[in-house]
């Protein structure tokens, strides 16, 4: 990921999210080290578990056509939006948690 936006811990975390959720993370050494850098053993296990918890209520609520974010997305014409800082905040608020 090339981004001025994050920091390299966060893209650390970023790559390892998206690997869980593709099925794909057990097959990248190369992200798991750079996920090591930052983060111990523990501390992985609690990333993984986050990213794959939410991944698979994605696919819950997605497969039963629940909506996320109810009237305040139907609103917004059923896009989900937002911005950059509130991305930064929750991604700090989740590594805060490890």
């Amino acid at each position: 990921m090339e981004s001025a936006l994050f920091s390299e811990r966060e893209k650390a975390v970023i790559r390892w999210a998206e690997l869980v959720n593709w099925n794909k993370a057990r097959y990248d050494e190369s992200a798991y080290a750079a996920l090591a850098k930052h983060f111990d053993a523990a501390e992985i296990v609690e990333i993984t578990t986050v990213a794959a918890f939410r991944g698979l209520m994605n696919r819950f609520m997605d497969s039963l056509h629940i909506e996320l974010e109810g009237p305040e997305l139907e609103g917004r014409g059923g896009r989900a939006v937002a911005k950059r800082e509130d991305l930064h905040a929750y991604l700090a608020k989740l590594l805060d948690l490890v």
